[in-house]
């Protein structure tokens, strides 16, 4: 019977033990979990904002090579009235 108690006192006592380090670890799971979800979610809403953001910046890309063509054009223009002026001065 001395064997049974001893038996009895050593297994509570590897579980209470065993229940310490368990439960912390399950809590410092759990939240690494959540807080993995949360970065996930933070990233898909980051991807879809540099895929928007890469979009507008195609759009800019084709305003400035417009924009390029036309100080062209402008200046072209401008040599032709320089022209212009240079033959009614004559």
């Amino acid at each position: 019977m001395s064997i049974n108690m001893n038996t009895d006192l050593l297994w509570k006592i590897f579980t209470v033990i065993l229940g310490t380090l368990i439960m912390p670890l399950a809590g410092w799971v759990w939240s690494t979990n959540v807080q993995l979800a949360e970065l996930q979610n933070d990233l898909s809403h980051l991807e879809t904002q540099v895929d928007t953001v890469q979009e507008e910046m195609k759009k800019v890309d084709d305003v400035a090579l417009t924009l390029v063509g036309v100080e062209r054009d402008i200046q072209h223009v401008r040599e032709i009235l320089n022209r212009i002026e240079e033959l009614i001065v004559q």
